[in-house]
């Protein structure tokens, strides 16, 4: 063992050679180069014989101590066979009779070099596993939840009995939520699911619905509308408890079952336990029921029937009077003070909301006002300045509360002194004034929808100017001016069915002579006639005649272009239609025996004219209040004053005495 080599051992010595020649100690050939010092022994130490003839050995003395503890001592063994007594020392000489044999030391030191390389090569082998073990860790990738989940469900689809048992689990799990409402509803409300319920609430003694009643469904509440309909959202699914709450009346409680979707719960009927006041709500000039009118109290309401019949029911108090409010969409609110002692039906006119405005001279000046149509409620818009002339214009929206005024009350003048003419768009509501144009002269046209259409002189622009005179549009909702056509001087323009006609002059033009078709804001502009058009007439609703020198055009409302006719109308006079909000109806005046007549066009239905007035005096400005309030002027010379009539019926009213003043009115041109 100790003269055999490990091939792969480096040429220098190893470890396991340098503990040899430690143990061992120098070869003979080593000892005899080299004169080791002579040591005294130590006590105790074996001292060989020593030949005073012979050459002194090299060789050391080897204390107990240094040597292996595998040579010191001797292996334990299990048989009663005492241990063998370590070898003291080993001599280099064997000569010696005291120290081990050659055979012996050979197989002490064979088996310290065995143990010594057995560990030295159990050291190597296992820094080769520690490094092969990084290195497999290093390469092997891990193993994550998603690898680990595919390795189970692998198992598991391989194994059919697991596979069937799984099934049949979930099957029998979702029979069991299927057919069981609380498992069912148990799972649905833990993933989050919710649903609504929808009630109606009506009142047993009208059958009228009832508004703001309190709906309580598990845990979340709402409120009905006017209507009587109320939804509760968000609630959990399953059994749960209905509540409906109103004051002055029995409340209710259902046990209900709250199911997936809108569940729709029916009508719920209250029954009154308060005092009933009972109301009637009519239009203040036809009379006619109005069935969408209510009357409220604090929290308390109650809807109108198809006749206008109102039965408010109300707590017991210990006062005598209550104050009543009752509305209608389109109407002025009207306040009742109800004597709780008196039983008795209570008649409710009602009035529509929207003011007129008008001018009036009383206080010695121009001041513009606005005035609910049963003369309550006057307010002062505009106080007049004292500048203006008497060529004062108001024309009022039909769509909107904003009434479009001209005049001179600015008190501004051109260079050669010529007072300017300001057009005003006033609220009839809040009196907020917005001025959008001054010129020399400005002449409206129409509102058409929320525009203002007009035509306005330049300031200071010369008379052969070619854009002396424009044709604008204001939107009164956007605050936005746009010029739509432009000339030295129109001709003529009007507006019919929502758009404007016009025909601007050939003077200092050099070219775009016609009649055109245009929208209010600007768009859908159509060549009719690529003549120039002298006067244009409305014959009818939906007719136009065109005036071309001696000839004579027709224009059908709608048509692509005007087409010649063999001679002029049988009527030259045009007529001034005014639509109404809903385009259902049309007005205009005309004068018949010395009095003057309004007629109503119904575009919708029969195509033909009715006559709803016929009175002396009766003329021109005339206008839509709402779809069925038309506001009228009777100027005979003994009276300058605006009337209102209902088409629905009943007998006109007037309103005030006015000044007379311009509005929508027909075209007339200046150079």
């Amino acid at each position: 063992m100790a003269n055999k080599k490990n091939d792969s051992m480096p040429d220098d010595k190893s470890d396991i050679e340098k503990k040899v020649e430690q143990i061992m100690g120098p070869t003979p050939e080593e000892a005899t180069s080299q004169t080791a010092p002579v040591v005294p022994p130590k006590p105790g130490e074996y001292v060989p014989p020593h030949d005073h003839e012979s050459e002194p050995t090299s060789a050391p003395i080897i204390p107990n101590d240094a040597l292996p503890k595998e040579i010191t001592e001797a292996p334990e063994t299990e048989t009663d066979t005492p241990p063998e007594p370590a070898v003291p020392s080993v001599r280099a000489e064997p000569a010696d009779p005291l120290a081990p044999t050659d055979d012996q030391g050979d197989e002490v030191l064979d088996a310290a070099v065995d143990d010594i390389s057995k560990e030295e090569s159990d050291a190597v082998l296992a820094a080769e596993d520690a490094e092969i073990e990084r290195a497999t860790m290093a390469k092997a990738p891990k193993r994550g939840i998603g690898a680990k989940f595919k390795h189970v469900l692998a198992a598991w689809w391989g194994n059919p009995k697991a596979r069937w048992i799984t099934v049949v689990v979930l099957v029998l799990a979702l029979l069991v939520i299927g057919l069981v409402p609380k498992s069912r509803y148990f799972v649905l409300n833990t993933a989050g699911v919710r649903a609504s319920a929808a009630v109606t609430v009506l009142d047993t003694s009208t059958q009228q619905p009832l508004k703001n009643v309190t709906i309580c469904l598990a845990g979340e509440t709402a409120k009905t509308d006017e209507n009587g309909k109320a939804t509760v959202r968000h609630l959990k699914l399953g059994a749960t408890q209905l509540v409906i709450n109103r004051r002055a009346f029995a409340p209710v409680t259902r046990q209900v079952v709250v199911g997936w979707g809108s569940n729709p719960l029916g009508d719920f009927k209250l029954t009154p336990t308060g005092s009933q006041y009972t109301f009637v709500a009519t239009d203040f000039l036809s009379g006619k029921p109005l069935p969408d009118a209510e009357v409220t109290s604090d929290d308390a309401n109650a809807q109108a029937d198809d006749k206008g019949k109102i039965v408010l029911t109300l707590d017991q108090t210990a006062d005598e009077t209550v104050k009543i409010t009752a509305t209608s969409k389109g109407y002025r609110d009207e306040v009742v003070n109800l004597d709780l002692n008196d039983k008795a039906e209570i008649p409710v006119r009602m009035v529509p909301d929207k003011k007129h405005a008008f001018v009036s001279k009383r206080s010695g000046k121009y001041d513009l006002y606005s005035i609910d149509v049963d003369g309550q409620n006057e307010k002062l818009l505009l106080a007049g300045s004292g500048n203006e002339r008497d060529d004062i214009v108001v024309a009022q929206s039909p769509e909107n509360d904003a009434v479009a005024y001209i005049s001179t009350r600015d008190g501004k003048r051109d260079k050669d002194g010529f007072l300017l003419s300001t057009l005003s768009i006033i609220d009839t509501t809040s009196g907020e004034k917005v001025d959008v144009a001054q010129a020399e002269q400005v002449q409206l046209v129409d509102w058409i929808g929320s525009r203002i259409a007009y035509v306005q002189i330049v300031a200071g622009a010369s008379a052969s100017n070619p854009k002396r005179q424009r044709l604008m549009a204001y939107d009164y909702k956007s605050k936005e001016t746009k010029e739509l056509a432009s000339g030295n001087y129109f001709n003529d323009v009007l507006a019919a069915s929502g758009a404007l006609y016009y025909a601007p002059s050939s003077a200092f033009q050099a070219s775009g002579v016609g009649y055109y078709r245009i929208n209010p804001d600007g768009t859908n502009k159509q060549t009719l006639l690529n003549k120039e058009v002298w006067n244009s007439f409305r014959t009818s609703y939906d007719h136009l005649s065109l005036s071309v020198g001696q000839d004579w055009y027709d224009y059908k409302l709608g048509d692509l272009q005007a087409g010649k006719v063999s001679g002029p109308p049988a009527s030259q006079k045009n007529r001034l239609y005014r639509d109404s909000p809903d385009k259902q109806h049309s007005l205009w005046v005309d004068s018949r025996d010395g009095k003057g007549v309004l007629l109503e066009y119904n575009t919708a239905g029969s195509k033909a004219d009715k006559v709803l007035l016929t009175l002396s005096g009766l003329s021109n400005p005339v206008y839509w209040l709402n779809d069925s309030y038309v506001i009228y002027r009777i100027n005979d010379g003994q009276q300058i004053a605006d009337y209102v009539v209902n088409l629905a019926g009943g007998k006109p009213r007037k309103i005030r005495d006015v000044t007379n003043t311009g509005g929508i009115d027909q075209w007339y041109y200046y150079r």
